[in-house]
C-alpha cells in the first residue's frame, strides 16, 4: 500500500472506519480503542513523530470530537474518557446519521486502506441488529426472559418486518441474526432469538407453504 494513498484520506475517515469496525454502530467504544484500530489502520498517520512505533491517542480523539459536531454531520455521539479507569462508561457510538456516512463511504475508505470490501456487505446485518436491540420485544425479553409476552406486532417489528410478513423472511431474518451475534458474541441476541423460535412456533412452521416474495 502505498503512502499517497493512505494520505488521501482524513483522520475523520480512518477514526470513523475504525470505531464502525469495533461496534460503534451499536454500542459505546473507549476512545483508546479506537486508537488503537486507527494506528493498525494507518501507523503513519496515528503514531507518535519521534517514537512512531506507539499509537498516538491526539489524532484519533480530535477527529472525533469534530466529527460530533452539527456542521460536520453530528456522526458519533459521547465524549473523550476524563478517568483514567478500565469501569468508565464514556466513548463514543455512530449516531444514525454516521451510519448513513458509513454505508455511503465504506467501500472509498477500504478501497484507500487496501482492503477489500466483503462479497456480502455487513452494513444492512448491523442496521437489522441495532434495530433489533432497540425493540419492545428485545426490551421485554431482557426485563422478563422467557415470561416476556411479546405480541406477533412486536416480534415482526423486532426483525424489521411486519405482521403480513411471510415465514420464509422471518426465518432468514432470525438466521442472519442469530450468526451475526455469533460473530459479535451478543449471547442476549442468540438466547432471545432462541426464545422467538419457541415462542412463535407456529409461525415460523408456515414456511413450507410460503411461496416467495
Amino acid at each position: 500500500m502505498e503512502r499517497q494513498e493512505i494520505e488521501k484520506l482524513t483522520d475523520k475517515d480512518v477514526a470513523l472506519y475504525s470505531l464502525y469496525l469495533l461496534g460503534g454502530w451499536q454500542k459505546r467504544i473507549h476512545t483508546e480503542d479506537i486508537a488503537l484500530k486507527c494506528y493498525e489502520l494507518s501507523p503513519s498517520r496515528f503514531s507518535w513523530v519521534k517514537y512512531p512505533q506507539y499509537p498516538d491517542l491526539a489524532p484519533t480523539r480530535f477527529a472525533l470530537e469534530a466529527a460530533k459536531k452539527a456542521e460536520f454531520g453530528a456522526l458519533v455521539e459521547g465524549e473523550s474518557e476524563k478517568r483514567r479507569t478500565k469501569k468508565n462508561i464514556s466513548g463514543w457510538r455512530l449516531t444514525d446519521n454516521g451510519v448513513r456516512w458509513i454505508e455511503a463511504n465504506k467501500s472509498r475508505i477500504e478501497q484507500r486502506l487496501g482492503k477489500r470490501t466483503p462479497p456480502a456487505d455487513r452494513i444492512p446485518e448491523d442496521r437489522r441488529l441495532k434495530e433489533l436491540l432497540r425493540s419492545v420485544a428485545f426490551k421485554k425479553f431482557e426485563r422478563y426472559g422467557q415470561q416476556a409476552e411479546i405480541s406477533h406486532a412486536e416480534f415482526a417489528e423486532s426483525l424489521v418486518c411486519t405482521v403480513n410478513t411471510r415465514a420464509k423472511v422471518l426465518n432468514e431474518r432470525l438466521k442472519a441474526a442469530s450468526l451475526h451475534a455469533e460473530e459479535l458474541k451478543r449471547e442476549e441476541v442468540k438466547k432471545f432469538v432462541d426464545f422467538c423460535r419457541i415462542r412463535f412456533v407456529s409461525l415460523l412452521e408456515e414456511e413450507a407453504k410460503d411461496v416467495e416474495i
